[in-house]
């Protein structure tokens, strides 16, 4: 828990810097090094205040106590992976449409994909190229929290169906002497 809350805290922070900085949405790759520097001083300095984030845990027999741990891991990885490659993703896409001179609506068309779902309820979740990095960071970690959300869901359900198959080894890793499509 405490390893978590210096996450948490930690990505606050460094939107925090960011924001009193001033940095536009067009300097995205600026905040991966000031996310790095709050995780480096902030997590060490929150897990030292409440206490160390490791502990021996009792070998379970039961794999059902541990459902929760993965998919929560899961989601986590998919909000973190996609905010990741949003702020990427939206750099290069972003720059290579400002050196090709691109129309306003091209610039639109590219940041448009980052404010779905919730640009699509409310137009001030929209991502604009003159809105500030701090806010654009917001509104695409929240975008990326529903579509994490469905992914992880859609990952489940899937997991579930082919845990429940009768077939489920697919038998790649061995080789047949009887193989027909060999030459």
């Amino acid at each position: 828990m405490p390893l978590l809350l210096g996450l948490v805290l930690s990505f606050v922070s460094s939107l925090a810097v960011v924001w009193y900085m001033g940095l536009k949405a067009y300097a995205a790759l600026l905040w991966l090094p000031v996310l790095a520097l709050c995780f480096t001083q902030v997590v060490p300095l929150v897990v030292s205040l409440l206490g160390s984030p490791l502990r021996i845990e009792p070998g379970s027999s039961a794999n059902g106590s541990n459902s929760y741990k993965s998919t929560l891991r899961l989601f986590l990885g998919f909000w973190f992976g996609l905010v990741l490659f949003a702020v990427i993703y939206g750099f290069f896409i972003g720059w290579i449409v400002a050196l090709l001179r691109a129309p306003r609506e091209d610039v639109a068309a590219t940041t448009d994909f980052w404010s779905i779902p919730l640009g699509l309820i409310n137009p001030s979740f929209v991502v604009k190229p003159e809105k500030g990095l701090a806010e654009v960071l917001c509104i695409v970690t929240a975008n990326c929290y529903f579509n994490a959300l469905a992914l992880t869901i859609v990952f489940k359900v899937v997991h579930g169906f082919l845990k429940r198959s009768r077939v489920t080894q697919l038998g790649i890793s061995s080789v047949t002497r009887d193989d027909d499509d060999e030459l």
